[in-house]
């Protein structure tokens, strides 16, 4: 008897251990507000909804930040080691909709060793390098009519990202993807992956980036580009700078990018001759955000010269958050874009966001 009641002991000193080293933590973002645009024709990047014709003018009930359902999961193997893992899954909450379609993970899906001293290897879908560097250096962090995004920080740049495996997708993550990133030395830290095509249509994807982060800077450098495939040759270079001075912390950013028409393909049987139709594009975007009362103040501009296009496009984005609580803000945005020979694009939204 005296025996038994020790091997459970045991055996329950072992399962509370084992327990006490290992969690999952279901977290997700709910964001609806009420978006406005006058109907303008400019290139005006905003999620949750498309802000250039054929979009309306009427009222519309749309998210800011894409909202989301995700689970994480952190086991601590001892030594230093541990395994992450991370699901997640985007809907439009104003209808209830997957925002996937048919792949439920979309999102983000990976599993990565970490070591405290060597750093992580991980292996699924993640964002690539670049994405970090372009969506810190958005004041509004790719949200809502007042965002940067893509459109004025990826320079006419795409992954050659796949979902069904018929055509290249215009996205910021990328499948099948291995990466590897440094732990940080003094504030540095390197983070580089390869996207393998699994597909001739796709092209395999490399990308580096180069990260200081310590005390007020902020210093970024990524390089990215697509090998072999119908996209090959094309590719993304970026940079940033930040500087937080308390009252306020400034951004600079700049892109440049080699495209090649077309960028996204609707039949896998068209395919581009290779080296034509290359094109060099440049952007820059300027932001900052300002601490006032219960809240922060938001800014950005944005300029990008699409080559060969005539169409110079730029961007003024202006906002204010105001914190309710740490994971509950009421926002509030506007923005202006102008685009040589389109109509000028104006937009706004109101909107509540939780986080949980």
């Amino acid at each position: 008897m005296k025996k038994s009641l020790l091997a459970l002991a045991v055996l329950g000193a072992f399962a509370g251990a084992a327990s006490a080293q290992s969690s999952v933590t279901i977290y997700g973002v709910v964001d609806l507000g009420v978006v406005k645009t006058n109907g303008g024709t400019a290139t005006n990047s905003g999620t949750g909804w498309t802000l250039t014709a054929p979009a309306t003018k009427a009222y519309q009930v749309a998210q800011a930040r894409a909202s989301r359902l995700g689970f994480r999961g952190n086991e601590d193997l001892g030594g230093g080691l541990s395994a992450q893992f991370q699901l997640e899954h985007r809907f439009a909450p104003d209808t209830g909709a997957s925002s996937n379609g048919a792949h439920f993970w979309q999102g983000r899906s990976y599993v990565q060793l970490t070591s405290a001293a060597a750093g992580r290897v991980y292996l699924g879908r993640e964002y690539t390098p670049l994405f970090f560097i372009a969506n810190r250096s958005d004041p509004f962090g790719w949200d809502g009519v007042g965002q940067m995004g893509k459109a004025y920080q990826y320079a006419g740049f795409n992954t050659p990202d796949t979902i069904d495996g018929s055509a290249a997708e215009a996205d910021v993550r990328t499948s099948n993807t291995i990466g590897y990133e440094t732990p940080s030395f003094g504030g540095f830290t390197v983070n580089g992956a390869v996207s393998l095509s699994e597909a001739t249509q796709k092209g395999r994807d490399m990308a580096v980036s180069f990260v200081y982060a310590a005390g007020p800077i902020y210093a970024a450098l990524g390089a990215e580009r697509v090998y072999k495939g119908v996209m090959q040759k094309q590719g993304l270079m970026n940079a940033a700078f930040h500087y937080d001075l308390g009252v306020v912390k400034l951004m600079a950013y700049y892109a440049r990018s080699k495209t090649a028409t077309p960028t996204v393909l609707t039949n896998v049987n068209t395919i581009p001759a290779l080296g034509v139709g290359r094109d060099r594009n440049n952007a820059f975007t300027l932001g900052a955000l300002v601490p006032i009362g219960q809240g922060v103040l938001k800014a950005a501009y944005g300029r990008t010269d699409p080559a060969r296009s005539n169409n110079i496009r730029q961007k003024l984005g202006v906002g204010y958050d105001y914190l309710l609580s740490k994971r509950t803000t009421i926002y509030a945005d506007a923005s202006g874009a102008k685009e040589d020979q389109r109509t000028n694009n104006k937009a706004f939204s109101v909107g509540l966001r939780h986080v949980f």
